[in-house]
């Protein structure tokens, strides 16, 4: 299949592990160039840079914190100084504040997921927007998670945080569509990203995996495989969606 990705440029928020690190690796596969954006740990973003790089991908690093707004601006600038454009923005970027039930959560952890995840994921999105409108073409792909569904105990701030963008990339969809600009969500169960091999032990992982219908739990490549389709011109309608990569669980 000829994605039409060739030349594109790409920024994947939260680009240096997990589900980001595999979108990247596909997306620069596929000919774009791609930005890969990190908080405060640069390393593993070079990591994945120099894994890129090594296959004849194309791709730079940035640094960007959602919860400011002047490192937002400049992120948005420097690929504009570099290409004048910017083609697919994937909002991956996650930020998981401390458990508590909501009578007991502190507000101010619960305001500041709630601000790097909903208002950074806007601010981001809203400078992206000029970019593509220029283009007359664009995609937007919002990262979520099953617990928008299923809920989660204690996870109050981190499931609402993510249940705002469904409403926002709706939104998005049907005041762009006519631009050629299309937001998608997709809506991962747990994958084997490298933070949850270093959380879980092997045998817990290989017990839950009983409860997916393929009798194995999705990898990051499995959801990488999933955006980058939504991000090509193959996609050419599917626009406003919430797509479920859970393997039918």
């Amino acid at each position: 299949m000829d994605y039409g990705l060739d030349g594109k440029v790409v920024m994947i928020t939260g680009g240096s592990r997990g589900i980001g690190k595999a979108t990247a690796r596909k997306f620069a596969g596929e000919g774009a160039h791609v930005y890969i954006t990190y908080s405060s740990n640069r390393n593993h973003a070079d990591r994945t840079a120099e894994e890129i790089r090594q296959s004849g991908g194309s791709c730079s690093i940035l640094q960007l914190s959602l919860n400011n707004r002047q490192s937002i601006d400049q992120a948005i600038e420097q690929i504009k100084n570099d290409h004048d454009r910017l083609d697919v923005l994937v909002n991956n970027a996650v930020f998981w504040g401390e458990g508590a039930p909501v009578a007991e959560s502190s507000s101010e952890t619960w305001f500041s997921v709630i601000d790097q995840t909903v208002k950074g994921t806007y601010l981001v999105t809203k400078l992206a927007v000029p970019l593509m409108k220029q283009s007359k073409w664009g995609r937007f792909i919002h990262v979520s998670s099953s617990l928008v569904h299923s809920g989660k105990p204690n996870e109050s701030a981190n499931v609402t945080s993510k249940a705002a963008l469904h409403g926002f990339s709706r939104t998005l969809a049907l005041e762009l569509a006519a631009d050629g600009i299309f937001s998608n969500v997709v809506i991962p169960e747990l994958t084997l990203s490298e933070w949850v091999t270093d959380i879980f032990p092997p045998n817990v992982l290989e017990e839950y995996a009983q409860s997916f219908p393929p009798g194995r739990i999705g990898t990051p490549d499995d959801v990488a495989n999933l955006i980058v389709y939504l991000g090509s011109a193959a996609n050419s309608f599917v626009n406003g969606e919430e797509i479920r990569v859970t393997g039918g669980k």
